[in-house]
């Protein structure tokens, strides 16, 4: 029937962890129709009850945790901070080689002070490696002339409300998603060569891989264009 689950697909070791949880609650039963209630502590109760039904639930019916966002900088990082409006988001074509030269301001920038940061830019680039981060960013690795840089695409549940071109920054990972196949937890080797648009970022130093020089970075991407590479 729709919307149920048969206990015959189950393994066997669900049916046995079934058993289990139906031996605690009839414990539980019998220690309330003894009117034993009061000599119970309500934890151990409680903590049978927990115990019993997630063993008897199969790992792949569990519902899975909810996506992990950013903190740091996430404003920035996901175009909703309060001056997001100040941003041109007509792409300039540059290089990844033009970003590595430009001068890394000190401090890290926390608000969007800088002239890099105040618009989209458009790279070509090959793609050599990505990667799921664990604030739920597709981390993509940029490599041309000679110069790497970052590239990060934001997860949709973790945009605010206040996302600008929250529509586009979707886009773009989803069409990479469908073009290149899921990203993992560990790097992925990859190749393709494509247009990548986003907005600038300074990063600051945290031991991320492929980075530029600078720690400049186009983040979030708003646009990606595959010209090779991928199905």
């Amino acid at each position: 029937m729709e919307g149920r689950i048969s206990h015959d697909a189950w393994p066997v070791a669900d049916h046995r962890a079934l058993r289990k949880r139906r031996h605690a609650a009839n414990v539980v039963r019998r220690h309330l129709n003894r009117g034993t209630v009061a000599r119970v502590a309500a934890p151990t109760i409680a903590a049978a009850l927990a115990t019993a039904v997630a063993i008897a639930i199969p790992s792949h019916v569990r519902a899975s945790p909810r996506a992990a966002c950013g903190v740091e900088l996430w404003a920035l990082k996901t175009l909703s901070d309060p001056q997001r409006y100040a941003v041109n988001l007509h792409p300039r074509t540059t290089s990844v080689v033009a970003i590595n030269r430009l001068a890394r301001p000190y401090p890290t920038p926390t608000t969007r002070n800088t002239i890099y940061e105040r618009r989209a830019w458009r790279v070509k680039a090959q793609i050599v490696q990505f990667k799921l981060e664990d604030d739920s960013d597709i981390h993509l690795i940029l490599f041309w002339g000679g110069r790497y840089m970052i590239a990060e695409m934001p997860f949709a549940g973790c945009l605010p409300r206040t996302t600008r071109d929250r529509r586009a920054i979707v886009a773009a990972r989803v069409g990479f998603v469908r073009r290149c196949g899921l990203p993992t937890s560990d790097f992925q080797p990859l190749g393709a060569v494509a247009y990548v648009s986003g907005v600038g970022f300074w990063d600051f130093a945290h031991g991320q891989s492929g980075r530029a020089r600078n720690y400049a970075e186009l983040h979030p991407v708003t646009a990606l264009r595959i010209v090779a590479g991928c199905a």
